[in-house]
This record gives C-alpha cells, structure tokens and sequence, in this order.
C-alpha cells in the first residue's frame, strides 16, 4: 500500500483517540494479516472465486418467512501493508478510489485489504460507543427501509431480470420469541410474519430476533467460528458466505452494541475484504463501503455513514459499468409494542 492511499485513508476516517492497541486486537490484526499472507500464497494473481448466486430475496430473512420459507484501533499511518502475489495494481486502486466507478477489485490481496481492517475497527468503536437498551421481550424491532432488487420473469422459456425502483418497506419482528407474528408492510400489501422452522425460539443466523443477537459470542474470533460451524457447506466458499451471512444479520434487524462490534471486527478477520470510498445507498446518500467480491467486478458492498460510522444500507453492483444488482437504505430503527405501531 503507497504512501498516498494510507493518507487518503487518514482524511477519510475520524480520528482515533487510541495510542496503542490493546494486546487483544494486535492479535486480531495478526490473524488478518496471517489469514491474507495464507489466500494471497494459495490463490496467486490470475485467480477468481466463483460468483456468488444472486441472493437478494434470500438476504432478506422476514420475506422469506413471510412465505413460509482500533480489528485495529489505529490511525492511517499503523496501517501494515505484506506484498504477496496478486497484491498490487486493481486493489490499491479501489482503496483510493473516488467513487463506484473506479477500477475494478481484483484478486483478494493484503494491499486491497488494509483500509477495510482500519474501517471495520473504527465502525466496530462506533457500534460499542452506542447505549445499549432495554427491551421487553413482547416488544418488537420496527425497521423502515428503501428497498430495490431484480424480479426475474420467465417468457417463452427465456429468464429475464429488471431492477425495481427502490420502494419503501416496513417490517415488524419480534424480541424473543420467532413464533411471534410479526408483520411486513410494502408496495402496497400487509403481510403477517412467522415462524419457518419448526419450534419456537429466538431463531437463528437466517432469521434472528434481539434475544438471540444479544447471546452471539462477543470475541470476533469465536463468533466467526460459530457463523463458520453454522453455514458449513453454504454458499461459494466459507469466507463468502460467512461475510453474507454477517451483512444477514445487520441488515434488518437492531443489534446491541456490544455484538454490533464483534460482528465488525469478525468481519474484519474475514480474508479478502475491501473498501471502497464514495457508495451511494438506495436513497443516493454518499458513504463509505466494506466490500467483497462476488466475481469479476460485482461486489456486495456495506455502507456506512462516513461520519457517524452507522450502517446505512447495502449495494450490489459492478464496479466497472454501475450495474446494480439489488439496493437497500435504512431510514428507522426502533423499538415500539406491536406490529403496526410507528415510533
């Protein structure tokens, strides 16, 4: 990583208040860094995971159920930068990169890595610095978002895609308990929430509610290793789909703060995470993004506010022609009584 990406990061972040890091994230540091050391040897530069099958109606647990379905404390300058195969060139370029337009991410490599460690710390600070609230368990998470994703069509045997325009949605889901109805209200229709799986509970990593969110480990390590456990044999690799599966879990739901912060610096242990400056949401505002690479230059992107570090919203799109695959924008998040009720 060059001089000028490590200050272009600097600008970009608020600053730090810590003066050293805590022997507990130097060792999550190794660990990225060792993790990179190990995909960079493994994969060399002309290497391209499998894209990841179009998941957007999946990545939206409540829909499915409706159908019955500082890890660094660190300023700029800290930032470690190991050259391996594949670790120069297209990655740097999207670390310093003006916008969605910019060049593509290529092959995961250390040099493409670093800001995105440096981000998800500073997002994870963010996230343990909030209140923590307190909740009854009859109560319900109310979240209110922009929405656009494909809808495919099938005519005459051909499969067509077409993005929507994004749309409001407002969902409803229980506290404690998954076979608590809960609702979903958008485009028009209201929807009863419920349980998929059989049993009742606090769900799981598909479908949460807060109580499970609140028992998840709060050492990034052992929580990837749980999301790991769970979603073996998922998805394209377990990296890809432990990192879908953590943007799962932010997306629609309140998380407390103290997993809000495992989960970032879980995220941050994942090999071949990128950042990306200057992301729109599904309501155009400007963040900055932590990403992964479904294949070629398609990537699913986590947007942040670029000064309050808060999540914003998620994009699919490519990042050499624009395309977008599917788009969110958070606009509310609250607690409220019952399904239906507006803070």
């Amino acid at each position: 990583m060059n001089d000028s990406v490590i200050s272009d990061l600097a600008r970009l972040l608020p600053t730090s208040t810590a003066r050293d890091l805590p022997a507990g994230r130097k060792q999550i540091l190794k660990e990225h860094l060792m993790s990179e050391i190990r995909l960079a040897h493994e994969t060399g530069p002309a290497a391209s995971p499998p894209r990841r099958p179009r998941r957007w109606h999946a990545r939206h647990p409540m829909l499915a159920m409706a159908t019955g379905a500082g890890a660094v404390a660190v300023t700029a300058a800290l930032v470690v930068s190991v050259v391996g195969p594949g670790a120069t060139g297209p990655g740097a370029k999207i670390a310093a990169s003006p916008g969605p337009s910019a060049a593509g991410v290529g092959s995961p490599s250390v040099g493409a890595v670093g800001p995105a460690v440096v981000l998800l710390d500073k997002i994870a600070d963010a996230a343990e610095r909030q209140p923590a609230q307190q909740v009854a368990n009859g109560e319900f998470m109310y979240i209110r978002s922009e929405d656009a994703y494909p809808v495919d069509t099938i005519t005459d045997g051909h499969e067509t895609s077409v993005m929507q325009k994004p749309y409001e949605r407002q969902v409803w889901l229980p506290v404690a308990s998954s076979c608590v109805a809960g609702l979903l209200i958008e485009q028009g229709s209201s929807t009863p929430l419920g349980d998929p799986y059989p049993g009742c509970g606090p769900g799981n990593l598909a479908g949460p509610t807060y109580r499970l969110l609140q028992s998840l480990p709060t050492n990034p390590r052992a929580l990837l290793n749980l999301i790991y456990a769970q979603t073996k044999g998922e998805g394209p690799s377990p990296n890809a789909e432990a990192f879908t599966t953590i943007g799962d879990l932010i997306r629609e739901s309140i998380v407390p703060p103290q997993t809000a912060a495992a989960l970032y610096r879980a995220a941050a242990l994942i090999p071949g995470v990128t950042f990306i400056n200057n992301v729109p949401d599904a309501v155009g505002r400007p963040g900055v993004a932590v990403a992964w690479r479904t294949g070629g230059h398609d990537v699913d992107a986590w947007i942040f506010d670029p000064s309050t570090l808060q999540y914003m919203g998620e994009r699919d799109y490519n990042t050499a022609t624009g395309t977008v695959n599917g788009e969110s924008a958070v606009l509310q998040r609250a607690f409220v009584a019952k399904p239906g009720e507006l803070p």
